[in-house]
C-alpha cells in the first residue's frame, strides 16, 4: 500500500446466532476473535436480536458493537412478534461493525423464492474522507434461489458509484455458477488464495465466505482464515486499500 493511500482490514463473519462448536452462546468469545483480527470493519451473518433462548434473548450486535467501541447497522431478515411475557420484537439477520463512521444504511429484503427470508444490509462508510460503500449478506440453500438473489444485489450495487465492498456467506463454492455471476461486478479476495475453507470450523472443507470488492478497492498483502471455534463458520480477514 502506498504512503497516504486509505487502507482498512475487512472481515466476514457467520457468527452462527453467537454460539460455537461446543455450543455454547459466548458474544464476549466472538467480539474477541474480531479485536484479535485487527478488524476495523465487519460484515455479519446469523445475528440474533432478542431472538429466543439460543443467544439468551439478548441483542446480539449492540452487545458486540459495545465490548469492541465500534459503530453498527442491522438488517432483520426474520422479524417476528415478541414472545407472550416479552415486549422485544424477535428479530435475526445480517450486520455490519465498524470503526469508521456509518453515515447511511439500508436493508433490502432479496427475492427468496418461498424459503427463509434473505436480504443485503447497504452501509456508506467514511474511511479516512473517502465514501466507501460496504454490504453484507447471506444467500440462500438453493442454487437458483442464490442466483436470483445474486441478480438483485448486481442491481442494488450498480446504483453506487465509487469503492465497494462485499461481504457474506454465500452458500456457494468458488467455482460455481453463483460466483461467475457475481464476478461480473465484484472480484474475490481470495480467488488465488491456497484453501480458503471456512466451513465447518473446527476441520474445514468448504469455501462458502468471501470478501468481494470492486475495481475501487485493491487488496493488500494480508489475506487470512483466522482459525477460531467461536462458531460454526471461520471468519475470513483481508487488508485492503482504497485506489
Amino acid at each position: 500500500m502506498t504512503q497516504g493511500t486509505a487502507s482498512l482490514t475487512v472481515m466476514s463473519y457467520n457468527i452462527q446466532h453467537g454460539r460455537g462448536m461446543d455450543d455454547r452462546y459466548d458474544p464476549a468469545r466472538i467480539a474477541g476473535v474480531i479485536r484479535r483480527a485487527g478488524a476495523d470493519v465487519v460484515g455479519l451473518q446469523e445475528v440474533d436480536r432478542h431472538f429466543d433462548r439460543r443467544s439468551k434473548y439478548e441483542d446480539t450486535i449492540t452487545v458486540l458493537a459495545a465490548r469492541l467501541g465500534m459503530q453498527y447497522a442491522y438488517g432483520a431478515n426474520l422479524d417476528g412478534d415478541p414472545e407472550p411475557g416479552r415486549t422485544e420484537r424477535r428479530q435475526y439477520g445480517i450486520a455490519v461493525l465498524s470503526k469508521y463512521p456509518i453515515v447511511h444504511h439500508q436493508h433490502y429484503l432479496l427475492d427468496s423464492g418461498g424459503q427463509e427470508q434473505r436480504g443485503l444490509l447497504e452501509t456508506e462508510l467514511v474511511v479516512q474522507d473517502t465514501r466507501v460503500c460496504f454490504y453484507v449478506t447471506h444467500l440462500g440453500l438453493e442454487q437458483q434461489e442464490r442466483l436470483a438473489q445474486i441478480a438483485e444485489i448486481r442491481e442494488i450495487a450498480a446504483r453506487q458509484t465509487g469503492p465497494a465492498i462485499l461481504t457474506g456467506d454465500f452458500n456457494a463454492h468458488p467455482d460455481s455458477p453463483e460466483l461467475a455471476a457475481m464476478s461480473r461486478s465484484f472480484r474475490n479476495v481470495f480467488a488465488d488464495f491456497p484453501a480458503a475453507y471456512t466451513y465447518p470450523a473446527g476441520g474445514a472443507t468448504e469455501t462458502i465466505d468471501y470478501i468481494l470488492v470492486n475495481e475501487g478497492i485493491a487488496t493488500g498483502t494480508r489475506r487470512e482464515v483466522v482459525r477460531s471455534v467461536a462458531s460454526d463458520h471461520y471468519p475470513i480477514a483481508a487488508a485492503l486499500s482504497i485506489r
